[in-house]
């Protein structure tokens, strides 16, 4: 076998996988985190813990590349570094079987992977993740080889580079370890030796200092503002999150989450699992272990280290990279297996053809689904809503489809700096305190919030006050205010303005809508943004008293959401108000079989049969959602209120009061208790 040869199609392989990837690739911001890290590597700055210091400084430089839009360079960058991951995943496979075909098949087909193919497409740090894992994999089978101490070195060195891109490395450790003592025990208990791998190590680490520099220099975006210890510290472990993400579940709910991850594996890898276990159980023993320990510890990251829903996040792709390697190893088993049966050399070669053939099976089925060098959708939806608002105005953001890709105008593109931009999370965009109080502060973040939030409405009103958010029921605000939906975001409008007829600006008649109507395949957070436009110009047609658009618009919000239960709940409710009674309840179905908190589900019903004027089952829901989560004031709100519909003050202000006793910080309850139900208090 001529390796020479086999190596000089790594070129080809690598040709192909950058001109489907280019032609597949965001032309611009992706929704998710991709507004903020494209925004982050732009400025220097610092996104969400750990602050990934590599990746920003790697986004930096091609963030120089003059072609294309900011964000298309960052998306470029994700594009190249999948496609170097390809390269090497090619590289391990032909070193292990010394065979051209099952390193081909094997490197295609990961990279035709839709799991890994989307995270091509745009900015994220999961190529970035990728590449190096798959270099660290090369370099183990290059050390294994050799048993050459530079390469352990250089390994080191490249592990810690790892690490100042995704903690997540720390998940190879076990299996990395293993393998080490099983080739050379010596490699690692030598003091010597292992003071200079530490030091290795430890070195590139250095990138952290990023944060607290970048900080100090005044960063457009400092994440956590971590230039002292305790919050540099707080940043990079992620100690903010450790509550909600690790060891939060019942045991049933991580029951569940490791059934997703097994479903989510053999939707990307099918019956072509048997080639990687094949693979596997012919590999040598310490590279079998080495590969389920990789296995093993990637999938208890994902199961019991995170929360976040894997229709959003890829976290099993060095599952999947594992799984292409060792399919490349069951294909090879498999052609010795062919060779030593078969004598015709047409047939051979038909079959050899075949095996080739499958990655362009696999582009062929997954091109369209992967697909989005027409999507615009997180860039469309933030250009329309800051076209929302007039100068001077001012806009609260909340959530990631939210607020990035408003913070990549802002930051990359610098567009309308005469709008006052506050995120709720006070992360980018801080809230100042605008009352006269010098009163420090205890309490959590939610409250002071809503004290900052109240002091802005009523001090800024005039100039006019937005909420850009998908759901609003939780805002508390002055006494005397309401939102009201205009366009896609809500404006704060006083109670007496709602009581007289007044005309406000069609938003929708400047609004960008393009990424919207285009036929193409969305993942889980494109079809919730796209989802939310329908729903939200639904409404603007309902108010205009156009009673069959306003449906179709509702029908199709509730079709590009179909597994979105927050989507689904305000469809069915609204299609409940406007008099779509059937349609309204199957809606109301579908959300609840997406919904697993069952509290919410109960609440929404609740509302549902209130619009309808169905108050006893509503009364029946609602009392549900309290007896399984009872700290939850709305729930409480909510009966409250439609028991006064029904005429039982008394009973609605208990349920109020109660509500009060629980959160009392609640103006628009008290005024509520004031106003209708006066004439029951002393």
């Amino acid at each position: 076998m001529n390796l020479s040869f086999q190596n000089k199609l790594i070129p080809w392989i690598l040709l192909l996988t950058s001109l489907v990837y280019l032609s597949t690739m965001c032309p611009t911001i992706y929704v998710g985190d991709s507004g903020e890290l494209t925004a982050a590597a732009f400025a220097l700055g610092i996104p969400h813990n750990s602050g990934y210091p590599l990746y920003c400084l790697l986004g930096k430089l091609f963030c120089l590349v003059p072609i294309g839009t900011i964000g298309f360079r960052m998306n470029l960058m994700s594009a190249c570094l999948g496609v170097g991951t390809i390269g090497l995943i090619y590289s391990v496979i032909l070193k292990r079987t010394e065979e051209r075909i099952p390193a081909v098949v094997g490197a295609l087909f990961l990279a035709f992977t839709p799991l890994f193919w989307f995270q091509t497409v745009s900015a994220e740090v999961y190529t970035l993740h990728a590449f190096l894992v798959a270099l660290l994999i090369r370099l183990l089978v290059w050390w294994e080889e050799r048993r050459e101490f530079s390469i352990l070195a250089l390994f080191a060195l490249v592990t810690g580079l790892s690490f100042g891109n995704h903690l997540q490395t720390v998940m190879l450790a076990p299996a990395v370890f293993y393998l080490i003592f099983s080739v050379d025990r010596k490699a690692l208990l030598d003091r010597k030796r292992f003071l200079l791998l530490s030091l290795f190590l430890v070195l590139p680490l250095l990138v952290y200092l990023f944060l607290p520099l970048r900080t100090e220099a005044g960063a457009a975006l400092h994440w956590g503002d971590p230039n002292t210890w305790e919050r540099f510290w707080s940043h990079v472990s992620g100690k903010a999150h450790r509550d909600v993400y690790v060891f939060s579940k019942s045991p049933g709910e991580y029951l569940e989450r490791g059934k997703e991850v097994l479903l989510l594996v053999w939707s990307q890898v099918g019956v072509m699992l048997g080639l990687s276990a094949w693979g596997w159980l012919t590999s040598p023993r310490r590279w079998r272990v080495f590969w389920g320990l990789v296995i093993l510890f990637d999938s208890f990251y994902t199961v019991f280290l995170n929360i976040i829903s894997l229709q959003v996040t890829a976290f099993n792709i060095p599952t999947l990279m594992v799984l292409a390697i060792l399919m490349g190893g069951g294909i090879h088993q498999a052609l010795k297996r062919v060779n030593a049966l078969v004598s015709t050399k047409a047939l051979l070669a038909g079959i050899r053809t075949a095996c080739l053939l499958f990655p362009m099976v696999l582009l062929a089925a997954n091109y369209g689904r992967c697909n989005q060098s027409k999507n615009y959708t997180a860039y469309e939806w933030a250009v329309n809503t800051v076209r929302t608002l007039e100068p001077g105005n001012i806009l609260l953001l909340e959530g990631d489809n939210n607020l990035f890709p408003v913070l990549y105008l802002r930051a990359v593109e610098r567009a309308r700096e005469d709008l006052v931009l506050y995120d709720r999370q006070n992360i980018v965009f801080k809230m100042p305190y605008l009352g006269k109080s010098s009163r420090v502060f205890h309490g959590d973040w939610e409250d002071l919030r809503n004290i900052l939030e109240r002091e802005i409405i009523v001090q800024k009103q005039d100039t006019g006050v937005h909420y850009s958010m998908f759901e609003t029921q939780s805002l508390s605000l002055p006494r005397g205010c309401r939102v009201i939906p205009y366009g896609l975001v809500h404006r704060v409008v006083p109670e007496e303005a709602l009581a007289n007829p007044y005309k406000i600006r069609n938003p929708w008649a400047v609004y960008a809508s393009e990424s919207f109507y285009d036929d193409y395949e969305r993942d889980f957070l494109s079809r919730q943004v796209a989802s939310h436009f329908f729903y939200r110009k639904g409404l603007y047609v309902f108010m205009g008293g156009e009673t069959v658009p306003g449906r179709e618009l509702m029908l199709r919000a509730s079709s590009l959401g179909f597994d979105d239960p927050g989507i689904l709940s305000m469809v069915g409710i609204t299609l409940a108000e406007e008099g779509f009674h059937d349609e309204g309840r199957q809606t109301m179905e579908k959300a609840a079989r997406q919904q697993r908190d069952e509290s919410i589900t109960e609440n929404n019903w609740g509302c549902f049969y209130q619009k309808i004027k169905e108050y006893e089952p509503a009364i029946r829901h609602f009392q549900r959602a309290i007896a399984l989560n009872p700290r939850k004031p709305v729930y409480r709100n909510n009966l409250g209120f439609v028991l006064f519909e029904m005429g039982e003050r008394q009973a609605s202000e208990e349920a109020l009061r109660k509500s009060l006793e629980i959160h009392a910080d609640q103006p628009n309850i008290e005024k509520f208790i004031e106003e209708k139900l006066r004439d029951r208090n002393p």
